[in-house]
């Protein structure tokens, strides 16, 4: 019953337009900046911490990165939409095309919550469509609501992988060939990270990513979407690591790759800090406290 009544929600948002959708994130973020003041205070002091930004400063990207993160969960009902060539440069995606699909390796994309993440399963389908495409995503507790969110991923063939199950769905893949997707800028608990230096602080960072990364031998990745504030996208596609050509113990091969794609996500939020997701809580874990 309450899988029915999400799909048909689900359904009813995946009709609407994308000036509908911009209106209920605006409203959504009005709302959730007035009536829960401790994520409020939690993404400004965040900004002025990790930024340094001033108080003023702080609390202007705060307030537009509550828009920007309501639309990109919006955003997974127009996934199935979202088509490359008629949203961004079409220069710069026959260039992308070229890279990717000339790569031998098998493809680990780092990505992060930033900018329109939930619209990333049209980018696969449209750049590369002869390889098999998962993304590994966070289970939802609500089982109704876990079932529904990867359907919705699952647009255009791609898969979406439970994070529990991942090396046994991700690595025959990715030995095969195949792209497999991680937003790797989540807080993780302490026996999945290593803690590295990230926004001028300590962050928990997820290895596996890194170890999946390495035991296929694959070529990793770092792919943004981000929106360009006239209805458009720009896509980052970052210079690649190839895993194969590290040297070094396994520890120091896999801490390798994951200060790779966690100076890459860095690199992004200096530079569009409205579009990341501030009210998340990225350095809860620390790697002295025990928590």
């Amino acid at each position: 019953m309450q899988y029915r009544l999400l799909r048909r929600s689900a359904a009813f948002l995946s009709r609407l337009s994308w000036i509908s959708l911009q209106g209920m994130a605006s409203v959504a973020a009005f709302c959730f900046w007035h009536l829960a003041p401790s994520r409020r205070r939690e993404a400004v002091e965040a900004l002025k911490k990790h930024l340094r930004f001033s108080q003023k400063e702080a609390e202007r990207v705060a307030r537009a990165s509550f828009r920007e993160n309501f639309l990109s969960f919006l955003e997974i009902f127009h996934a199935d939409r979202f088509f490359m060539d008629s949203s961004v440069s079409a220069t710069y995606t026959q260039k992308v095309k070229v890279l990717l699909q000339q790569e031998k390796a098998p493809i680990v994309i780092a990505t992060a919550h930033l900018g329109s993440w939930e619209l990333m399963p049209g980018l696969g389908a449209d750049l590369l469509p002869n390889r098999k495409r998962m993304v590994v995503v966070r289970r939802q507790k609500n089982e109704a609501l876990n079932r529904v969110m990867a359907e919705l991923r699952g647009t255009r063939g791609m898969l979406a992988v439970d994070h529990r199950n991942a090396a046994a769905v991700v690595l025959p893949e990715l030995r095969a060939g195949g792209v497999v997707a991680f937003l790797v800028d989540h807080n993780t608990s302490r026996k999945e990270a290593v803690f590295l230096p990230f926004l001028e602080d300590i962050a928990a960072v997820n290895i596996g990513p890194a170890s999946l990364a390495l035991r296929a031998k694959a070529a990793v990745y770092p792919v943004f979407l981000l929106r360009d504030g006239k209805g458009g996208h720009i896509l980052h596609v970052l210079p690649p690591l190839h895993t194969a050509d590290l040297q070094g113990s396994i520890r120091e091969r896999v801490r390798r790759i994951a200060v790779f794609y966690t100076d890459a996500v860095a690199s992004m939020v200096r530079q569009y800090p409205e579009q990341w997701f501030w009210m998340h809580k990225r350095w809860k874990t620390r790697q002295n406290d025990g928590s």
